[in-house]
């Protein structure tokens, strides 16, 4: 999506569980919440975060957007 949207490669390097718990603690995050977030993040790797719910539209009075409508917004911002 970002390469397409703004004209340029991008590299996506897949972390396992391990690597993602050790950067977060490497970070300076507790072992505890590393382990949570790297678990979150595997679960929504495997699209377990893939659902929409009308809490945008409700709280913002307007439709979500899609992530190509706010990267095309924030082009400059991923320059």
């Amino acid at each position: 999506m970002l390469s397409k949207v703004l004209g340029r490669p991008s590299t996506f390097h897949p972390l396992t569980f391990e690597e993602q718990r050790q950067a977060m603690i490497d970070a300076g995050l507790p072992a505890a919440v590393a382990e949570m977030n790297a678990e979150a993040l595997g679960l929504f790797a495997e699209g377990d975060a893939d659902w929409a719910t009308e809490d945008v539209p409700s709280l913002l009075g307007r439709p979500a957007r899609t992530f190509r409508e706010f990267v095309t917004d924030h082009a400059a911002t991923f320059a």
